[in-house]
């Protein structure tokens, strides 16, 4: 490949191997190996650690073991070197919601509660050590815990309590009835005889609004704040439920896409809003949500991401960290491993590791823009050309990741 480029496959082979200067030695180098792997780590904290927002993005499968490795790694040390004060993740709010309501009240908020709250994406072995660590932070008043998601979970508390909890502001038949609607969703009981309709949501909605009724009224203590944001979040999630107001030649994923992320970006406003000036901010998602444009990749470019809201919000502020593989295989939960193909020699990957038996490469901000526009696969399994220097501001690259070890395997 290299005897037949052009003079500017060349120059663009040279300054490649110029910015991919360190990385990570073989894997039968094992102690030596995670030396590098921390030496990248200290790169990346160090572009990291003076700004406000650090997104900490990953490919949209979620099935990377290694990256959430790095990413554990990553959100610890920001914690405790770079005073760090608030982590959001792209899993549901309620949970977060309701841990942050326990704790303001002195309730006991436990291990297996931040765990649910995570949520199922992000149930592995690897962001096991996480856990204990952001509840112990949380509970000593050192860091504020949100999620930023109007979806519900699995297995939540949004799934299992949240109804019996906003039924409480409803007396007599309207509790009976509406804990009945709510439940029938949250535990999914419907059937193909009776599927999910546009009568279940208006029913659904009209509940909601009869609790946020009460729950505006006065009473004592301040819970009330947490509760109404649970409605407002379920009534944006609900809103794309039967839409029929898709303008004409928009496609219903990426408007669905665009709608949720939006959401995301109000829950991150709700959150920070109640932060003290100043604060420093994790935000653990897919990089497909924390780039800062999308306009510019392949497919994508009507995309409206939540991390485009907060650019135009901290502008260079904010810092959105890739991550992506040149070869390996990825798993998601429930699904079978796939394999990732070898990446080709003109991408973006393929140049990391065309000199050298580095094991991991970080590229920053000023590294990437020398690219141009370039094949790469930050988004996902599939090589897409683009400036991604538009996307992202550092790119970590592992030469072969793995699946994650799903908890209780």
């Amino acid at each position: 490949m290299r005897s037949a480029s052009s003079g500017a496959l060349c120059l663009l082979l040279v300054v490649v191997r110029f910015s991919f200067a360190l990385g990570n030695p073989r894997p039968n180098q094992p102690a030596e190996a995670k030396a590098r792997a921390t030496s990248i780590a200290d790169q990346v904290v160090h572009d990291l650690c003076g700004k406000r927002v650090a997104l900490l993005g990953e490919p949209p499968m979620h099935g990377f073991g290694r990256t959430l490795e790095f990413k554990v790694e990553v959100a610890r040390r920001l914690v405790e070197e770079c005073h760090y004060n608030a982590f959001f993740i792209e899993s549901g709010a309620y949970d977060f919601l309701n841990i942050q309501k326990a704790l303001k009240s002195g309730q006991a908020v436990t291990v297996p509660m931040i765990a649910v709250a995570i949520g199922g994406l992000w149930a592995t072995r690897e962001v096991e050590p996480l856990i204990p660590f952001l509840l112990e932070k949380a509970r000593g008043g050192v860091l504020v815990l949100g999620g930023l998601d109007d979806q519900l979970g699995r297995g939540t508390y949004a799934q299992r309590q949240m109804p019996a909890d906003l039924v409480e502001y409803l007396q007599g038949d309207d509790k009976v009835q509406c804990l009945a609607i709510l439940q029938k969703h949250t535990l999914w009981q419907y059937s193909s005889d009776a599927p999910y309709s546009p009568k279940d949501k208006a029913l659904i909605l009209g509940c909601l609004d009869r609790i946020e009724r009460n729950v505006s009224l006065p009473r004592d203590g301040d819970a009330r704040e947490y509760e109404l944001a649970m409605i407002e979040n379920l009534k944006r999630s609900f809103a794309r439920d039967f839409k029929h107001d898709v303008p004409f030649g928009v496609d219903p994923n990426t408007q669905d896409f665009n709608d949720r992320d939006h959401s995301m970006y109000m829950n991150f406003q709700w959150l920070m809003s109640r932060l003290p000036a100043d604060s420093k901010v994790i935000v653990w998602t897919a990089a497909s949500h924390a780039a800062k444009d999308l306009s510019g990749v392949p497919g994508q470019e009507k995309w409206v991401p939540l991390g485009s809201y907060i650019r135009r919000e901290f502008k260079d502020q904010a810092f959105v960290l890739g991550v992506s593989a040149y070869s390996g295989s990825y798993g998601m939960a429930r699904q079978p491993v796939r394999p990732l193909a070898a990446a080709p020699a003109n991408s973006l990957e393929g140049q990391a590791f065309v000199d050298g038996d580095s094991e991991i490469r970080y590229l920053n901000s000023s590294q990437i823009r020398k690219l141009g526009s370039i094949l790469a696969r930050p988004l996902g399994p599939d090589f897409k050309a683009a400036n991604w220097g538009d996307v992202l501001d550092g790119l970590v690259i592992f030469r072969e990741e793995r699946p994650p070890l799903f908890s209780g395997k």
